[in-house]
């Protein structure tokens, strides 16, 4: 309950773009929202679809829109983007990192590795190069996949802690993977979702075009559950062809947001009976017997005339016009602002109470309103904070101006380190540049820093009513540096520099590990993939004779990098 309250209080503000705005009668103004999954509209008979995202309205009185949806709150899926590599989860499938067969690491069905290019993992992708779905380039990684033959079987799998009675969506991303821009139907993955031992939704099927990212996903409840082991399973039983890749799976709780925006529209004020309106330059015309409280009064025979009690102080006015039929009031454009004219109808037995006629220029109003980065406004574009007018049209067909008041936000967020030797102490604080109001970590934190003690990417969205901004921050594994000794003296037997070994500091950060000694003509007389192995200078149980012998390390640290090493060892 306390994460649902946290995520409406902080995020369900920030649902709609466009803010209470002014618009005069026969504009249209765009209502604008964003961050849910789902949109519905109100009243719904105001809108051709309801469950657009983004709407045009023309009211023709003020007006209250409401909308409601689902948000998506944070990802609780740990390295779902696979940037920290082969952990965080697991797999019924078998982890490479070195070649499983002549075809590359993932030359065998059943296997997976965690690279940044399909053109690393197997000799027929790279053609058509798959990069990961997060960066689109080489930067990231994702999790590559041979598919194997069998139905039911666990790709991909993570026990996660989970909010009682809550809807939560499941989302992958998919990708093909082939020598050929297109798969064929029957080759292509079949994948489906699982939840605590259930399949949900439909099997589907990962994109025709290679290399093509494609978005599924599926929601559920988790009605009394606290914890959830979800999967994702491959149900393709083609051995040949339903190579895959996988990246930037979520799973995240959804909570039901409402946000209303008000539309004021500004209706001309029209005159009570006799008083009516003109624009400057323009002519008003009277018809004197079409009003039933005129006529009324005139009981007497004679003529009807027009009698100026009041000119306006800024405009000339003539009034011409027969008896009994149209009276013509000329305004000049002589005159600056709004102004008024009084008039009476005056007939043979008495004149009536005075009238009014509004002289105006327009209409002038103004309002203020915040958007980020740019606000659109009738037709114009602005993308810096400032005081912005239109001159428009109004209903009774007299200029108007409005003026806007706004303020253009920069979403900028920047972090920053508090220790770039990381690698020397093995723990920094990353900290948060920006003006934004709320922040949210990769983490899940809600903190302006973060205390970090890990490699891997870190990445913060900062967020107020408005906008919101996102920023990442990497930090590299350190390199593993393994030292081997280049003098050994084993025949003296005094204790001392007597056997080669690796540092047992380091050998727990070796993934993989091959290592030779070669005599002067080239040949192997010792060899091991044990990383925990000692030399002690003898060959088949005799010591080598006094000299020289060069030797060659490969191994590979749990940075996933793998190294070469060359180098020579003096027996004396």
């Amino acid at each position: 309950m306390s994460v649902a309250a946290y995520a409406q209080a902080d995020h369900c503000d920030s649902v709609l773009i466009t803010q209470d705005t002014t618009i005069f009668v026969g504009q249209s103004v765009p209502l604008q929202s964003h961050n849910l999954f789902e949109y519905t509209w109100l009243p719904e008979t105001a809108f051709t679809n309801p469950h657009d995202s983004n709407q045009t309205v023309s009211p023709t009185e003020t007006t209250t829109y409401h909308v409601t949806g689902r948000y998506i709150y944070g990802n609780i899926v740990t390295n779902g983007d696979f940037q920290s590599g082969n952990t965080g989860f697991t797999s019924g499938y078998s982890y490479y990192t070195t070649n499983s067969n002549t075809w590359g690491i993932i030359g065998q069905e059943g296997t997976y590795t965690i690279n940044s290019s399909s053109a690393n993992v197997h000799n027929n992708f790279g053609t058509y190069i798959c990069y990961d779905h997060t960066y689109g380039n080489s930067t990231g990684k994702c999790m590559y996949v041979n598919g194997a033959g069998s139905a039911n079987t666990t790709v991909w799998q993570q026990v996660i802690n989970v909010q009682p009675n809550t809807d939560h969506i499941f989302i992958t991303w998919v990708a093909s993977l082939g020598q050929g821009s297109t798969c064929s139907s029957s080759e292509l993955a079949r994948l489906q979702f699982s939840i605590n031992g259930q399949t949900i939704g439909n099997i589907f099927t990962a994109p025709t075009a290679t290399a093509q990212w494609q978005q599924f996903y599926q929601i559920w409840n988790s009605g009394n559950s606290t914890t959830a082991t979800i999967r994702i399973l491959n149900q393709n039983t083609v051995n040949s062809g339903n190579d895959f890749a996988l990246d930037d799976i979520s799973f995240s709780p959804m909570y039901t947001c409402t946000d209303s925006v008000t539309v004021e529209v500004l209706v001309p004020l029209y005159a009570f009976p006799d008083t009516v309106i003109s624009c400057i330059g323009g002519t008003q015309t009277i018809h004197p017997l079409d009003n039933d409280t005129i006529d009324a009064f005139c009981t007497a025979d004679g003529p009807i005339e027009p009698e100026i009690i009041q000119y306006p102080s800024h405009a000339q006015v003539t009034a011409t016009g027969a008896a009994h039929e149209i009276f013509n009031f000329q305004f000049g454009d002589d005159f600056v602002g709004e102004d008024t004219l009084l008039y009476r109808i005056c007939c043979a037995n008495s004149c009536d109470t005075a009238a009014v006629i509004l002289i105006s220029k327009g209409y002038t109003s103004e309002f203020s309103d915040t958007a980020c980065v740019q606000y659109s406004w009738n037709g114009h574009t602005y993308s810096s904070t400032g005081d912005y007018d239109q001159h428009l049209t109004a209903a009774d067909g007299c200029d108007s101006t409005v003026t806007l008041h706004l303020e253009i936000i920069n979403p900028t967020v920047a972090i920053i380190s508090n220790n770039p030797e990381f690698c020397s102490t093995h723990e920094t604080v990353l900290e948060v540049e920006s003006e934004f109001e709320h922040f949210l970590w990769s983490t899940g934190d809600t903190t302006t820093f973060l205390e970090v003690t890990e490699p891997g990417l870190y990445s913060v969205t900062g967020s107020n009513k408005f906008c919101d901004g996102r920023a990442n921050f990497t930090i590299e594994n350190c390199e593993i540096v393994v030292y081997i000794p280049n003098v050994i003296t084993p025949s003296r037997s005094d204790g001392l520099n007597d056997y080669i070994s690796i540092p047992e500091a380091v050998r727990s950060e070796i993934l993989d590990f091959e290592f030779m000694i070669f005599d002067r003509w080239g040949e192997i007389f010792f060899a091991t993939t044990d990383v925990n192995f000692v030399w002690d200078g003898t060959y088949k149980d005799k010591l080598v004779t006094n000299g020289v012998y060069n030797y060659l390390m490969k191994y590979t640290p749990s940075t996933g990098k793998p190294v070469m090493k060359r180098g020579s060892i003096t027996v004396l």
